[in-house]
């Protein structure tokens, strides 16, 4: 008489088990994908904001007043405002008077504030 052999392979537990942990090992891959791809496009939207706010700032101090910029607009994706006052008491030896100049980008979507730059400039 021949002795039995041990039953070989898986039993339909341990696939399942196995299964179960790829599954999760897969939603944690995923999730972690996809947070990368939101991060990297809200550091788009912001590098984009500060580009626009420089440019708008630029415009702002070489032009010949802050009046030659509208005071707000918006593009496909950004909404941005400029504001202006000028600062009591001027440039400390000159005694010109000082113009201070904020730009705000926010998105136009949800309104968020992504940047603000400011400048001061000579009143002219």
């Amino acid at each position: 008489m021949k002795p039995e052999a041990p039953e070989t392979g898986f039993s339909v537990v341990e696939a399942l088990v196995a299964l179960a942990i790829i599954a999760a090992m897969t939603s944690l891959l995923f999730e972690a994908i996809s947070t990368s791809a939101r991060a990297h496009t809200k550091i788009a939207d912001k590098r984009e904001a500060i580009l626009l706010a420089q440019s708008l700032l630029a415009q702002a101090t070489i032009s010949q007043g802050v009046g030659d910029l509208p005071p707000s607009g918006q593009t496909n994706r950004f909404r941005w405002r400029v504001t202006n006052r000028i600062i009591d008491g001027g440039a400390r030896d000159t005694g010109v008077p000082l113009q201070e100049v904020k730009i705000d980008v926010a998105d136009r979507g949800s309104g968020q504030s992504l940047v603000r730059v400011q400048t001061l400039r000579l009143e002219r």
